[in-house]
């Protein structure tokens, strides 16, 4: 859902867009008709290595949207390490192509990872409540170990990309509206503010399309909020 607004959002400032989706009948016609969009029908695990570079060769810019459905079969069926596995090869396509400038790779991720640079400070209740999910809910470690890709493997010194994770609050289907950016979570897991899908993908259309933005969140773990 994240992943639409933000293609559309990307086609309306005309940028060319490459989209690997599982399900391209999700997406309107006049989506899947604008001449600036390739669209890819696969689950980006099947892709040979040689078809995943080719995806990414020449952009500018890589986002990650997936997530696991919610329900028993995406709780806790295969592929258990989507989003970490998609992390992995993404990356390393990026890498083998060896852009002579850096590609802007994106993760939305979820709040209740942390940043693993910073001494985020949790309350007791909330500690409890990320390391149950963290043993029984493997969605949760998924997205734990793909930011840690990114932080651990990646790293800062790469060459070829530069990273940002973006940690939305529990996510809603709703308009553009105000929304704050914060270095670490300011509210706890049960007081929280939602966050707009389409506020998501307005953030993410910044880092990629505005340098300045890009400059300050770099290599960093934002985390967005509807305002109140």
């Amino acid at each position: 859902m994240t992943g639409k607004a933000l293609v559309a959002r990307l086609l309306a400032k005309d940028h060319a867009v490459r989209v690997v989706v599982r399900s391209p009948q999700k997406f309107s016609a006049a989506i899947l008709e604008n001449p600036n969009i390739t669209v890819v029908s696969a689950n980006i695990l099947d892709l040979e290595a040689e078809a995943l570079s080719e995806q990414v060769k020449g952009c500018d810019a890589v986002v990650s949207c997936l997530g696991h459905t919610v329900d028993v079969k995406g709780m806790f069926g295969q592929p258990r390490r989507l989003c970490t596995e998609a992390v992995s090869r993404l990356c390393g396509a990026i890498e083998q192509d060896e852009p002579t400038t850096p590609v802007k790779f994106i993760l939305i991720n979820t709040v209740g990872v942390k940043n693993s640079d910073l001494n985020e400070q949790r309350s007791l209740m909330d500690r409890g409540v990320l390391t149950v999910l963290h043993h029984a809910l493997p969605p949760h470690r998924d997205n734990e170990t793909a930011a840690e890709h990114l932080f651990l493997n990646v790293g800062k010194n790469s060459a070829h990309i530069e990273w940002c994770v973006v940690r939305p609050d529990s996510l809603i289907d709703d308009q553009v509206s105000a929304y704050e950016i914060t270095e670490s979570p300011t509210t706890g897991i049960f007081t929280g503010r939602p966050t707009s899908r389409e506020n998501v993908a307005h953030f993410m259309i910044d880092l990629i399309s505005n340098e300045e933005v890009w400059n300050e969140w770099r290599f960093r773990a934002p985390v967005i909020m509807n305002a109140q």
